[in-house]
């Protein structure tokens, strides 16, 4: 492929194809990257719920531990130190009956009974008072000694601690072999009677308090190895506990220790699929399914249709024109451009076959060879009319606009053809500080149409500085960026300044605007950027136009030109150019 039909790959592609194109790279692919980081975000906010979830639940059981043992310890406490149920205790007795009266008149007339039976608690005082009957609350303490938790607790000399196994020994005291158990000694008081406390919960009963506290996860609750209790499995062993932590990812661990007891709480959730997310969230993905792609697939057609419908019957109304005669579109619609444009082909097919079939038609065809002839001057002047031919153009729009009275409009196009002559005429790089003034002027009085009152200027040259020569087109540049990204995205009024004078040995030109500024790093790139621009960084530069101008500045003034930037974000922005004296030349 030649290099001049690379360059023209769009230009050779239908405009249909043009439209799918257009909406495939502007449309279609950021809203695949937008949906994608959108369903990424609500994908990672629902792992962070589980996440939640599960720390809710751990807190909550945790708190209901806590909640469990602080009051066996208070009841424990309650117990120690009541000085009658002591002297109970402590006391030997001569014969059963002495006891069995101690019993009854220690039980019935405290608050012992009532404090043991409370929230289905098993309440045990074990005593190694040999004269002491076993039964119901009070049992020997050598009944307690084949117990797994006795033996921990003699053998480690503990004051108080929390047990939980499942027993396999034969069961004594009760049927269930399930144990969750708090033990205390009794040391308030001084006697050689060792009295230990216990405080039994059923782990039926665990489990139904357990139940009613609301948790959107699976849980497990263990003592050492032990699993006290699971809202998933009545029945779950601390092995398959283990092995489910393994394989399962989405768990949270944590400990509990009470009374030199450790707990662990572990809390699952499900599997956090994106097919399960997109589920959960199917009406919205519909919806923008809808609004995103099919409702602009169906707007985009429609457009497309009404456009390359009416350049079809163009381009059919052209190629027809081969015999001479052009025949005029019999049906138009519609009131855009391009119906505006097949009204013009109408008029101008009309003025054309009443030409060819009159006067000029026998003419043309005498002077076809003399035509041809004279063709290659025509292309010689035309770079030379063309200009002209625009300047005649707008001063016929201008006065146009005059006779109809819309004053206004005509001294916009005055001002457009003052700064298109300008740009036509120059023949050199270089013009005068004054040539560039009226350009400068131009430009700002059409920006004054533009924006109103939202911009006001001042373009204050020194009457010795005018005849300066510069690169054209450099100082409107900074104008223009001072209009562009100063006054532009700026709701109130802002002031473009342009001044130049002489300071000492140096030609000063500033260009301050009261727009929107820029931050200090900012201004220290494009700083350095326009000291140190060359063509390389122009290429892959943000404000291009600026670094043109710079560049162009710096290769006229042999490198000798120096530029400084003042800003301040939301107050406005300084451009101050400054060339040695030595180094200007005049007109």
């Amino acid at each position: 492929m030649a290099k001049g039909d690379k360059g023209n790959i769009l230009s050779r592609l239908k405009l249909n194809k043009k439209f799918l194109l257009m909406y495939i790279l502007c449309v279609i692919l950021p809203l695949v990257i937008t949906d994608a980081i959108l369903f990424k975000s609500v994908f990672d906010a629902e792992r962070r719920n589980q996440t939640f979830y599960r720390e809710r639940g751990i807190e909550a059981y945790t708190n209901y531990l806590d909640d469990l043992l602080s009051s066996d310890a208070a009841i424990a406490t309650a117990i120690d130190v009541n000085d009658n149920l002591n002297k109970f205790i402590n006391t030997g007795y001569q014969i059963p009956y002495d006891y069995y009266k101690s019993y009854v008149n220690t039980v019935s007339n405290s608050f012992f009974s009532t404090m043991s039976d409370m929230n289905q608690k098993r309440l045990v005082i074990y005593s190694d008072n040999q004269t002491m009957l076993s039964g119901h609350y009070f049992h020997n303490l050598a009944e307690a000694k084949r117990e797994r938790w006795y033996i921990d607790f003699i053998e480690n000399g503990k004051m108080e601690a929390v047990y939980a196994y499942y027993d396999n020994a034969p069961v004594v005291l009760t049927t269930d072999q399930d144990r969750f158990i708090y033990v205390r000694r009794m040391t308030n008081t001084r006697s050689s009677i060792t009295k230990i406390i216990t405080i039994e919960h059923k782990k039926s009963w665990i489990a139904t308090e357990m139940n009613d506290i609301p948790v959107n996860c699976s849980m497990y609750v263990c003592c050492d190895d032990y699993v006290i209790y699971s809202n998933q499995n009545i029945n779950a062993d601390y092995d398959s506990l283990l092995q489910k932590v393994n394989v399962d990812p989405y768990v949270t661990v944590e400990e509990y220790e009470k009374f030199g007891t450790t707990f662990k709480i572990y809390a699952f959730t499900d599997d956090v699929a994106l097919a399960s997310v997109l589920k959960n969230n199917l009406p919205a993905l519909l919806i923008i399914v809808v609004f995103t792609l099919l409702f602009p697939i169906l707007i985009m057609k429609m457009l497309e249709r009404s456009i390359t419908s009416r350049i079809s019957i163009l381009e059919k109304a052209f190629g027809e024109g081969g015999n001479e005669i052009f025949q005029p579109i019999k049906e138009i619609t519609g009131t855009d451009e391009i119906s505006s444009l097949m009204h013009n082909y109408n008029r101008i097919v009309d003025i054309n076959n009443e030409l060819t079939n009159t006067i000029y038609k026998d003419k043309l065809r005498e002077q076809e060879s003399d035509l041809a002839r004279k063709n290659a001057e025509l292309l010689a002047l035309q770079s030379q009319i063309n200009p002209h031919f625009l300047f005649n153009a707008l001063e016929s729009i201008r006065m146009h606009s005059i006779l109809k009275g819309e004053t206004e409009t005509a001294e916009m196009v005055q001002r457009l053809a003052v700064m298109q002559r300008q740009n036509v005429e120059w023949h050199e790089d270089a013009v005068t500080i004054e040539e560039e003034e009226e350009f400068i002027n131009a430009y700002l009085q059409l920006q004054s149409y533009r924006f109103g009152d939202r911009i006001s200027f001042n373009v204050d040259i020194s009457e010795e500085c005018k005849k300066i020569l510069i690169p054209k087109l450099t100082l409107v540049t900074f104008v223009e960026n001072a209009c562009v990204h100063g006054i532009e995205s700026k709701s109130s009024q802002g002031w473009i300044f342009v001044r130049v004078y002489k300071n000492d040995d140096q030609l000063v030109i500033e260009v301050e605007d009261t727009g929107d500024g820029m931050d200090e790093k900012e201004v220290e790139l494009l700083q350095q950027n326009m000291n140190n621009v060359t063509i390389d960084t122009i290429k892959k530069a943000k404000h291009v136009g600026i670094l043109n101008a710079c560049l162009r500045i710096k290769m006229m003034f042999k490198d000798q030109a120096k530029f400084t930037i003042e800003s301040e974000k939301g107050i406005g922005m300084s451009v101050i150019i400054m060339i040695p004296s030595d180094m200007i030349t005049t007109a």
